[in-house]
């Protein structure tokens, strides 16, 4: 699915439920090589979020998986735009096909029923066009 703005097309590449210290695979690959990505957050309660989160790429091949730099991203209740450009080398060999996924951390150490956190979504959108 994609959706046009002002900026361009975007890509729709998925919601998902962000987990804190888990690694959550988004549904759709992204199929563009432009750097541009846009982080849209859902929560429940902002006044109760006390965490950030990591959005990495994952390049697959027929033969190799590959984990590229995690990027933090702070959740704000506008989009986000962030880069996370394909190395020039993997151009260069054409590969351009990515997943992303997501992990949640917190801002602070847990302690049980002191440190409450929200529930949180995140969607991500590539820049087409």
């Amino acid at each position: 699915m994609t959706v046009t703005d002002d900026i361009g097309v975007w890509n729709h590449l998925g919601t998902v439920q962000a987990i804190k210290k888990q690694w959550i695979k988004f549904p759709v690959t992204a199929t563009g090589a432009n750097a541009t990505i846009r982080a849209s957050f859902i929560c429940n309660d902002w006044k109760s979020l006390s965490s950030y989160v990591l959005v990495r790429p994952r390049y697959k091949t027929t033969n190799s998986d590959q984990t590229g730099n995690a990027i933090r991203i702070y959740p704000s209740s506008t989009p986000v735009i962030f880069e996370a450009p394909i190395p020039q080398d993997l151009q260069e060999r054409s590969v351009y096909f990515r997943d992303f996924e997501v992990y949640k951390t917190g801002f602070r150490r847990q302690r049980i029923g002191v440190t409450p956190d929200a529930n949180l979504q995140v969607k991500l959108e590539e820049l087409w066009g």
